[in-house]
């Protein structure tokens, strides 16, 4: 069993007045994470209403699922392992082909980013995978492929496009250099390489590195525009999206989209800047500072 960490939701209270919650709606959380948005929608919920929560990564079902909360709450309650981009298929085999408000929370449980399995974080030893579904199948390309084998230029593009790294390129060249000597096998090996090279100040210069490999694994950028996409055909009218981002990449991508619908009378903004936390919200959870919340109502 991985060791549980405490999960602190983000404008918890803000997503749940974007989703206009009634007791009996059905509500797909797309990335049901460390369920804390999870539950407080199941507390709006009656016994007519459902929840759906989504994670392709099993152990987060898992982890949910050993908490038994259909004895807490009056809903009925479904979980649903899978890529959020394929979110028309995975409703439409369970039987639901309208959903009256979604949730994307694009941000990362703390168990995700610790476990050992995974190998997302530079804080913690790990092999170089970050595959979020585990198990690598053929065809697959994980971290360990993108670091040892990929040109120098493509790395560089990644890390600019995915994280906006101003030292894609230095970043890039060296780590094309130091695997000539023998390839990258863990977290910590290619977190100080780069640190090595170019020292540490408030934050880990390698963090960026990471955020744009783990971008480019899980093909994040592309998944999230197929999945908004296909969400807004399955959402009812009058029915509510909100969607959580925490970096600018993310961000930019929901609000292109929605600016899209928007022009074409099908929905409207219930933001039209952004939600942000506040000071002492961002104090109590420092991971909080970048996220920005935006919401939308179907015509």
């Amino acid at each position: 069993m991985i060791e549980k960490t405490q999960h602190i939701p983000v404008l918890l209270h803000e997503i749940v007045q974007a989703l206009s919650l009634r007791p009996d709606m059905c509500v797909v959380d797309c990335t049901l994470g460390g369920g804390g948005h999870a539950k407080e929608i199941m507390k709006h919920l009656g016994p007519k209403g459902l929840y759906v929560g989504i994670d392709q990564d099993p152990q987060v079902i898992v982890r949910l699922q050993e908490q038994n909360l259909e004895k807490e709450y009056s809903c009925k309650i479904k979980y649903l392992q899978g890529n959020f981009g394929n979110i028309h298929q995975l409703l439409s085999e369970s039987g639901i082909y309208e959903v009256n408000a979604f949730l994307f929370d694009l941000g990362w449980s703390s168990d995700q980013i610790i476990d050992s399995e995974i190998g997302m974080s530079f804080l913690h030893d790990a092999p170089l995978s970050m595959l979020l579904k585990r198990e690598k199948q053929e065809g697959d390309i994980d971290a360990y492929d993108m670091i040892n084998t990929w040109p120098e230029e493509t790395l560089a593009d990644i890390l600019y496009t995915y994280a906006d790294e101003h030292r894609s390129r230095a970043i890039a060249r060296h780590i094309v250099e130091e695997r000539k000597k023998k390839p990258f096998q863990t977290t910590l090996e290619l977190a100080n390489c780069i640190e090595n090279r170019f020292g540490r100040g408030k934050r880990h210069p390698a963090t960026k590195t990471f955020q744009a490999l783990r971008i480019a694994v899980n093909d994040e950028y592309r998944v999230l525009k197929d999945s908004i996409h296909q969400s807004l055909k399955l959402l009812s009218s009058g029915g509510h999206m909100a969607i959580l981002t925490f970096h600018s990449g993310e961000d930019r991508i929901v609000k292109h989209i929605f600016k899209e619908y928007v022009e074409n009378g099908s929905i409207s903004l219930l933001t039209k800047k952004p939600i942000v936390p506040e000071f002492l919200e961002t104090k109590q959870n420092p991971r909080a500072r970048s996220a920005k919340l935006r919401s939308i109502q179907k015509k």
